[in-house]
């Protein structure tokens, strides 16, 4: 079993449950005990980890302007009523994540020498050396930065000693005091992923997960259909951590918005087949998501669209990475039973982070993809986006087991002992949204004559009469319908139809058969008995 926190997930089924949004901490009886009321319905919805938002002292009420961080008194509620809330969730067999804010800290106090707010209160009380020396707004006299730093608020110099054992310090105080197991690291563009993996060795939680957040690729407002690099910024921010963290799977995120919204689902697919986020190149370090206190709520940054909320969550819930739930749309947005059943069906199939993906189809009408545990496992699952007319075959084993609006999910368990004869019309009805299966008759006609002067007169003669050009389409009796395999050469087979007919309709007749099957190993299993 790996004791790397990046392969959190992998053997496991784990579902990230965002506990709070921007105005919970406007909550009058305490968000803290509103948790501990509802930890029961989210035990229930599948939840298995609980993000709790910013515990520390803060300048800013949601908690993200943090002040005296070893003061676990907040607008949530005090620290008795965290350790309440943690210890309901952890009743019911869920892990608690706590968001820490490790790249800025707001001072208590001024420097008396130049009149700036760097004099840090509480039991971490340092001065002006803890702030890197390149800050935009703050006068530090750290080392130089080494990310983005912000302008709000000091950023903290994360190369020196003192702060690396403080910060240690204080998330050991969260685990071993309060109970929480796991890290999300705020704004983690403000300082190298080295110093997280530090913080990761240091304090050993369970996983952690970095909110790596930067623009997707644009020609002017046009996302560009290859976001490549987009995802690529992030994997070597999480290689950075020495593969210890997690990232938010922003890439994916702005995808699959831009594919639900315009039906662009040709976007979910990479040049190589995979899914064009970043969980199609690192899924066990990717924690998907559709909407959070920043990107939703009544901030609304980047919001999903509200009616295609839903397809998001089937596509998250039913693929690679760890996926995330937010509270507005479980408790605000009433959505927790089809949220519930996505959820139940991903445990049920045994999907984890790095579970196999499948992309059939993805174009301007729909996404499928079929997606197991395991390459050659009997739990499977089938997800459709979009309103196409499509469906899995049921004698195949399939079963629909959930639907709404612009998405349906369908399972199995393990193949039918006798395979389904591959008949006409068993194809055909199958296969309808991709190619169809139909006899055409066509009649090539010309539109007019030529004109052939003569040599008995000069005029030219009239045009000969023509039908016009006809289209026809045959319904089809199968039991006329032969279909064989024979020797097409060395190591070669043909696929061979027959189909009875009257002599008067076949004849000076052009026809067109296609035969389509939804997957690989389907055309082999049709060849194998047609053999």
């Amino acid at each position: 079993m790996s004791t790397n926190p990046g392969d959190f997930g992998v053997t496991t089924t784990e579902i990230l449950f965002q506990a709070f949004n921007w105005e919970s901490c406007k909550h009058g009886g305490g968000w803290y005990k509103r948790l501990n009321q509802q930890a029961n319905d989210i035990a229930d919805t599948g939840i298995t980890v609980v993000w709790f938002p910013p515990p520390s002292d803060s300048l800013s009420p949601q908690g993200y302007m943090p002040r005296d961080i070893d003061k676990l008194e907040s607008k949530y509620g005090n620290e008795n009523d965290l350790k309440e809330a943690v210890s309901a969730m952890k009743s019911k067999s869920m892990r608690c994540l706590v968001d820490t804010v490790l790249n800025h800290r707001c001072a208590s106090h001024k420097n008396p020498g130049n009149g700036q707010w760097t004099q840090f209160g509480g039991k971490y009380n340092w001065d002006d050396s803890a702030i890197i020396n390149n800050d935009p707004s703050f006068r530090g006299r750290g080392h130089g930065g080494t990310g983005v730093p912000l302008e709000i608020a000091p950023n903290i110099d994360h190369q020196q000693d003192f702060v690396k054992r403080d910060i240690s310090d204080w998330l050991n105080t969260l685990q071993k005091q309060i109970g929480f197991e796991a890290y999300r690291i705020d704004y983690a563009r403000g300082f190298h992923g080295r110093f997280v993996a530090y913080y990761i060795k240091e304090t050993k939680p369970t996983f952690a997960v970095g909110e790596m957040w930067d623009g997707l690729e644009y020609d002017d407002s046009y996302m560009r259909p290859n976001q490549d690099s987009h995802r690529s910024r992030i994997a070597k921010w999480v290689d950075s951590t020495e593969k210890m963290c997690k990232a938010f799977d922003f890439t994916t995120k702005g995808l699959l918005m831009q594919a639900c919204r315009a039906g662009e689902y040709w976007r979910l697919k990479d040049s190589q087949g995979r899914p064009a986020g970043f969980l199609g190149i690192w899924p066990e370090r990717a924690v998907t998501f559709i909407d959070n206190h920043d990107t939703g709520s009544s901030q609304a940054h980047w919001p999903f669209p509200n009616d295609k909320v839903m397809q998001g969550y089937a596509y998250i819930l039913t693929h690679p990475g760890i996926p995330t739930v937010f509270y507005d749309h479980v408790f605000d947005w009433k959505l927790k039973e089809p949220i519930k059943q996505l959820i139940q069906i991903r445990k049920e199939m045994g999907i984890t982070a790095v579970c196999k993906v499948h992309i059939e189809r993805a174009d301007n009408v729909m996404y499928i993809a079929r997606c197991s545990k395991e390459e050659k496992s009997s739990k499977q699952l089938y997800v459709k986006l979009g309103h196409g007319n499509w469906a899995p075959s049921a004698e195949r084993g399939w079963k629909m087991r959930t639907s709404g609006n612009g998405y349906m999910v369908w399972t199995r368990d393990g193949i039918p002992e006798k395979e389904p004869e591959p008949t006409l019309k068993r194809i055909q009805s199958q296969m309808k949204p991709f190619l169809p299966v139909t006899l055409e008759q066509e009649m090539k006609l010309t539109a007019a004559a030529a004109l052939r002067p003569t040599e008995e007169e000069d005029l030219p003669q009239k045009p000969v009469p023509v039908p016009a050009k006809k289209e026809t389409k045959l319904d089809l009796d199968e039991n006329k319908l032969i279909m064989k395999c024979v020797d097409a050469g060395p190591g070669k087979k043909k696929l061979v139809i027959e189909y009875e007919m009257d002599a008067e309709i076949a004849d000076g007749t052009e026809f067109t058969i296609t035969l389509c099957a939804q997957r690989e190993d389907e055309v082999d299993s049709l060849v194998k008995r047609l053999s």
